[in-house]
């Protein structure tokens, strides 16, 4: 069968059945998300805090701008290694397991009913949406927080490649405190270490493109 009801995630079973759903994946989660929809970001990024996802996974989440009160999720989800993406094109929502399963609106009545699609056509159309507007979207760092010129200063250290105890000394702090910074910002950006960090920082613009180089 192409496509069949799947349980409504709104509610605390519903829920965890879309959480066994999402942590079937082996390679990739691709989710669109409407301002922290229930159905999709908030699925994603519930199983992102519990750890649902193995690190070797790819989980991204492309969302119009969150709402308020789903901000607060997102940067706890980025935290867990959840990569996400804010854009201003309408989008239609969607969830894809490894390019082979898909969960979709259903459109009828009950507007917060689902669709589990098997198609290969569908979800190959699904995916080639995707791509295109992940790729020009803004990543959830640079709508975010900005570092400030100190974090900016220690991060520059960190990529010319100085110790802690050396970035100390040339900031005139502990280097108990460099690690607290080094950690908020790796927190923020979702990086595992700190060449993540460092990668992610020129990613998001916040050293020169050329910095790692």
């Amino acid at each position: 069968m192409s496509a069949s009801s799947a349980p409504n995630p709104t509610d605390g079973t519903s829920l965890s059945t879309v959480l066994d759903l999402v942590s079937t994946a082996r390679r990739e989660v691709l989710t669109t998300a409407t301002g922290g929809s229930p159905w999709f970001g908030g699925t994603v990024t519930e199983a992102a805090r519990r750890g649902a996802f193995p690190p070797h996974v790819r989980v991204r989440l492309l969302c119009t701008t969150p709402a308020e009160h789903a901000r607060g999720e997102i940067i706890e989800a980025v935290r867990h290694g959840l990569r996400v993406k804010v854009t201003d094109r309408a989008i239609e929502e969607s969830l894809l397991i490894d390019r082979r399963l898909a969960l979709v609106p259903s459109g009828g009545d009950d507007a917060r009913g689902l669709l589990m699609v098997t198609t290969p056509t569908l979800i190959t159309a699904l995916a080639d949406a995707f791509d295109p507007r992940w790729e020009e979207a803004t990543p959830w760092e640079m709508t975010s927080a900005r570092p400030d010129e100190f974090e900016q200063a220690i991060l520059r250290c960190l990529v010319d490649g100085m110790t802690d105890e050396a970035v100390a000394n040339r900031l005139g702090v502990s280097a108990r405190t460099v690690r607290r910074y080094v950690n908020v910002l790796m927190a923020r950006v979702g990086a595992r270490s700190r060449f993540e960090l460092g990668f992610r920082a020129a990613e998001c613009g916040w050293l020169p493109a050329d910095a790692l180089d």
